[in-house]
């Protein structure tokens, strides 16, 4: 990951609120004992691609090997600064290599990463994924799935805060998810991470500039954790999947006391970490990770985090 400047330190926000990182078992404990759990739907995520093109055909691949899925999901990072090129280059890769035919995207902050007019990286954005806005709502079966994003561009250029939703976005997200608030599983996909989360925003090594990548951060907190059916997938940290805190159960202050999930969406460029400081460093640039979704006939969703470089399940959580 190579953006123009890395971020700066920020403090938390105001709600109070507890994480269980929920760690989720290893390849060899998950099916080790009983086979993979017949899917009547399954996804692939992927995030932080930021040019990486020959990883993201090798992890096109290897989700291919596990069997046809519903939809490709890309969490945001698409490309590494926007441009009309890159995004001709992303596409072109895809066509190379066997994928869903539904390609499905967030807006992430590389996609900005250039000198054009925030309206227009924003249309340009929209035109090559067909997205219809940049938070829309669309389904995998029976699974709802909802994706947000900026509407303004972020008020420090490369450092966060990243994403204003906006107060029209804000009452669609809780409009959209009181409406499904029966359904099982909800799917949210942002690029940008919640605080407190997942790894990177968590723990003793976090990295704090993650602390705050929404400028209406307590709003989308309180709208999300009133809701326990929410799983909510953000990419952009790129720390590794194999860490505990890659999935965890966010608990806010005043909501849903059995709280709502998070995931970690991996990387496709570049692994990064704790550097021991209060922040980041690159870790490994050939790492390579994301995930398959799989909602079970018995419906149950499992999330399977997958090492597209060595071709191999990490870690498997049962939601």
């Amino acid at each position: 990951m190579t953006p123009p400047t890395r971020r700066k330190i920020l403090t938390a926000g105001g709600l109070g609120l507890l994480t269980i990182p929920l760690g989720g078992l290893a390849a060899q404990q998950a099916y080790g004992a009983r086979p993979r759990r017949a899917a009547a739907v399954s996804l692939d995520v992927i995030s932080d691609i930021q040019g990486g093109l020959d990883d993201l055909g090798d992890a096109l691949d290897d989700l291919k090997a596990l069997g046809d899925s519903e939809a490709l999901v890309i969490a945001g990072d698409l490309v590494a600064q926007g441009t009309v090129e890159q995004y001709e280059e992303l596409y072109a890769e895809l066509a190379e290599h066997p994928h869903p035919d539904r390609v499905l995207a967030a807006l992430g902050n590389h996609e900005q990463y250039n000198s054009d007019p925030f309206d227009t990286q924003v249309k340009r954005f929209l035109e090559y994924t067909g997205m219809p806005d940049v938070h829309s709502e669309t389904a995998a079966g029976d699974l709802p799935l909802l994706f947000i994003g900026t509407t303004a561009p972020a008020v420090n250029g490369t450092s966060p805060p990243f994403v204003t939703l906006g107060k029209t976005q804000l009452e669609w997200l809780d409009g959209a998810l009181k409406k499904h608030a029966d359904a099982p599983y909800v799917l949210i996909f942002s690029h940008h991470v919640l605080p407190g989360t997942v790894s990177g925003t968590t723990g003793e090594d976090a990295a704090r500039f993650y602390d705050k990548d929404f400028v209406d951060e307590d709003e989308l907190l309180t709208i999300l954790g009133a809701h326990s059916n929410v799983v909510f997938f953000s990419g952009h940290t790129h720390w590794d999947l194999n860490r505990q805190d890659w999935a965890a159960r966010k608990v806010v202050d005043g909501g849903d006391p059995d709280g709502f999930h998070v995931v970690n969406t991996g990387m496709i460029e570049t692994m990064y970490g704790p550097d021991g400081k209060g922040g980041e460093k690159a870790l490994d640039p050939a790492a390579s990770q994301g995930l398959r979704v799989l909602l079970g006939d018995d419906g149950k969703l499992t999330v399977e985090s997958r090492d597209f470089r060595r071709n191999e399940t990490i870690r498997t959580l049962e939601l």
